[in-house]
């Protein structure tokens, strides 16, 4: 206690206002003279010294109430000694009735002494709110609100907008008024535009189990298809032979990067096309390792239809089909990310010598699994060899080893047979952000996935959560050649020019256009869940990662509202205590920033979610809806 000034004996008055011999009373403003342009820049304020007796000079309190707020009006009442504060005449509020006057007590000079307020002569302040004045509405009609705001996105955002449900409760009003200013702009008109007709999009995803043979399967059915240069690929063999990797030389075409090569695995999203007869295929390569499983959900959000490989070696098949294989984990991501379509490749026969029994014991297990855990309907399953080539454009020729049990359509000919599912070609724009290609503070070189409406040069669109405004400069769909504009499910590559901050645009913001159509952002979500097989059950408080299309975000289970049946939907309990593996819920989720997703009513690909928890995805599931905080 020695080292904190003792204030048992300790004058006030001298502490406070400083004793004349005191050479710590000087003050700064005595020895020190501004010029008058520092002056105007000073924060002027009276100094306490023992001879002040009124405070009416000083600051009050609605000087510093924001413009945002009705301004208040001074109502000075001045007391004298004489005079009881009682006896005071105080007109009541507006729309009250006048309350009785208590009873006046004599006055006396004790009660005077007693009072430090007229003891002291102060003046006091009476901030009062006035009478409300008849404003225009701004959507039409009065009303009765003050808005002393000069920006009519305030103005709206009194009188007629309330703040997007899910948002932070002390959301900035510079936030609020960037987020009103897009509500309140003219829709942007739908253009009655339609994919000019001819080969039908679809987006394909190539996942399975680490080691299955998936690039180099889809790198050869390439080189069959004369989508690669023949001179390329005489590098590629060249080089994968001289690092002892010759087997490698076709999963190259797909994995481009010096470590994925060098690793012998695939780790980030590959992205081509290709034509067969009847589809435009973009095809998406994901990782298989799960290590990487962040990547290959971002590459299943984007598909339309699936391609899971399945190694047909003996001890390969059962370790990635086993428990905490990815050939299991990745089927149940891809069916909770909305992909019915699926094709199951039986890869690597030849080492199997083309055994009828190994691809029936192979076909069986997976077919099974899929059919009644998954919750597949359309499976179709073909053997093949990606490395020998056999099966994957053409059908096998008479005579072979697989001929003698298999004469069914190769590989190309399933690919050729997907369907599109029926696009949101006429709703508003919704445009993921996959990948940024160059970000600078003027101008944005991104790869998009289009969910809903179409886009087309000079476009004025928004950028959600970050709600900056931007302008398409150029836009042109992946595999094609035309760059007039892009359409709902494709990708396409855009240059975007605005006022950026390059730091805050991550893959998983949302490009949409302006007016009643515009995405608004929150962190607050209600949404229904399945639960997979975990070993510790989800309770409230539960800190995962949130996966919805490229976004990824730290999220918390802040209530679980109840436990449901998964085939039905009929409440079996309120408020449950727990979650438990294979059980279906509505819980409340919030996320640490805010993140530009929607209703699974109003756009499925944006309300579609995944949860992570230690390398382990523990559920999947859809949003409902938007809440606020205060309603949880």
């Amino acid at each position: 206690m020695a080292r904190h000034r003792s204030v048992r004996k300790m004058d006030y008055d001298e502490e406070m206002f400083g004793d004349d011999d005191d050479e710590y009373d000087q003050h700064y403003e005595d020895e020190y003279t501004a010029s008058p342009s520092d002056t105007s820049y000073l924060y002027q304020r009276t100094r306490l010294t023992s001879t002040n007796q009124t405070v009416a000079n000083a600051p009050r309190l609605f000087e510093f109430i924001p413009d945002d707020k009705p301004a208040a009006v001074e109502n000075t009442f001045n007391f004298d000694d004489d005079s009881p504060i009682d006896e005071v005449e105080v007109p009541p509020p507006p729309g009250f009735a006048p309350i009785s006057k208590p009873p006046t007590r004599p006055s006396s000079s004790a009660s005077t002494a007693r009072d430090p307020v007229k003891a002291a002569g102060f003046s006091i302040s009476r901030i009062e709110t006035p009478e409300p004045r008849v404003v225009e509405n701004l959507r039409g009609g009065p009303s009765t609100k003050r808005s002393d705001s000069k920006s009519p996105a305030r103005a709206l955002m009194r009188e007629n907008w309330e703040a997007p449900k899910g948002l932070t409760p002390n959301a900035s009003s510079h936030r609020l008024n960037q987020l009103a200013s897009i509500l309140a702009a003219p829709s942007t008109p739908r253009r009655e535009r339609k994919r000019a007709e001819g080969k039908e999009l679809i987006n394909l995803v190539v996942v399975g189990h680490v080691d299955a043979g998936k690039s180099t399967m889809m790198g050869h059915l390439l080189c069959k298809l004369d989508c690669v240069d023949q001179r390329v690929m005489h590098k590629y063999r060249q080089e994968s032979e001289r690092l002892g990797k010759g087997s490698f030389a076709f999963a190259w075409v797909l994995d481009e990067t010096e470590e994925e090569r060098a690793r012998g695995v695939t780790m980030d999203i590959a992205r081509t096309s290709f034509e067969t007869e009847h589809r435009r295929i973009v095809l998406l390569d994901a990782p298989g390792h799960k290590d990487f499983i962040p990547n290959m959900i971002t590459g299943a959000s984007q598909a339309d239809a699936a391609l899971l490989v399945v190694n047909a070696n003996i001890g390969e098949f059962e370790s990635g089909f086993d428990k905490g294989g990815q050939t299991r984990e990745h089927s149940m991501l891809i069916r909770s990310l909305g992909v019915s379509q699926l094709i199951v490749a039986i890869n690597q026969m030849d080492k199997v010598n083309w055994s009828a029994d190994r691809y029936k014991e192979v076909e069986s297990q997976i077919r099974v699994f899929l059919e009644r855990q998954a919750g597949f309907s359309k499976i179709t399953v073909v053997p093949c060899s990606g490395l020998a080539g056999e099966n994957l454009t053409e059908r096998v020729k008479p005579g072979s080893l697989l001929h003698k049990w298999y004469d069914g359509p190769c590989l190309l000919e399933l690919i050729d047979r997907l369907k599109a599912p029926a696009r949101a070609s006429d709703g508003p724009l919704r445009a993921i952000i996959n990948d940024i290609f160059k970000a600078t503070t003027s101008q944005l070189s991104v790869s998009v996935k289009i969910e809903s409406g179409d886009v087309e040069a000079n476009d004025e669109v928004y950028i959600m959560p970050t709600a900056n405004t931007a302008f398409v400069k150029a836009v042109s769909m992946e595999g094609s050649s035309a760059a007039s504009g892009a359409f709902t499910g494709s990708q396409a590559l855009m240059t975007l020019n605005g006022q950026f901050e390059p730091d805050t645009i991550h893959p998983g913001h949302v490009l949409t256009s302006r007016g009643k159509d515009a995405l608004m952002p929150g962190r607050t979500f209600k949404a229904r869940i399945v639960v997979f097989d975990i070993a510790v059950p989800i309770m409230k408080g539960t800190k995962a990662e949130l996966y919805c299309h490229s976004l990824c975000e730290p999220v918390t289970f802040k209530k679980l509202v109840s436990e449901i049946n998964k085939t039905n939907g009929e409440v079996l309990k309120d408020r449950p205590r727990c979650l438990a593996k294979n059980r279906s819920g509505v819980v409340i989720l919030e996320t640490e920033h805010e993140v530009a997703v929607e209703p699974y009513t109003i756009c499925k690909q944006l309300g579609r979610i995944t949860i992570r928890c230690n390398n382990q995805t523990i559920a999947a599931g859809i949003i409902e809806a938007k809440v606020d905080i205060g309603d949880i």
